[in-house]
């Protein structure tokens, strides 16, 4: 009588153990494909001009020698969903990681299409903030 019983909770742990690994290994696999999706738009044509717009928004000679802005990498690494909609895209600023830009790339959906790729917001750290302000004061003078 008793080893009956064992064999039962036995049998349940093993089916409880399996639909849990299923629904862990399904949720793992759906935030893979999440993060595929995002890099693919994050390397996107449009996303390159817009992120460039962006930059130039921030300094007016952005990407050119003139500019405090002369380059950008986008962090790939750091690359997030954002729980209000949209993708987080940090960019390194001349290769300093002390220089970075935190960007909110979102779209609109206007009747069941989506629309332009945009910028929602952008944070830059106090660094890059201090340089772009002296970069303002220099052209000002």
């Amino acid at each position: 009588m008793k080893r009956k019983w064992i064999k039962k909770r036995q049998i349940v742990l093993i089916i409880t153990g399996i639909c849990l690994l299923w629904i862990g290994g399904t949720m793992y696999m759906d935030h893979l494909k999440l993060e595929e999706e995002m890099i693919k738009v994050v390397k996107s044509e449009e996303a390159k001009n817009v992120l460039e717009t962006g930059l130039k928004n921030l300094d007016p000679n952005a990407l050119t020698a003139e500019g405090v802005i002369k380059s950008y990498k986008i962090d790939y690494e750091n690359i997030k969903s954002n729980p209000m909609g949209g993708i987080s895209v940090p960019l390194i600023i001349n290769g300093n990681y002390k220089l970075v830009i935190s960007n909110l790339l979102s779209r609109n959906s206007i009747d069941g299409e989506l629309g332009n790729l945009k910028i929602g917001s952008a944070n830059t750290t106090y660094e890059l903030g201090e340089l772009l302000k002296e970069g303002v004061e220099d052209s000002e003078e």
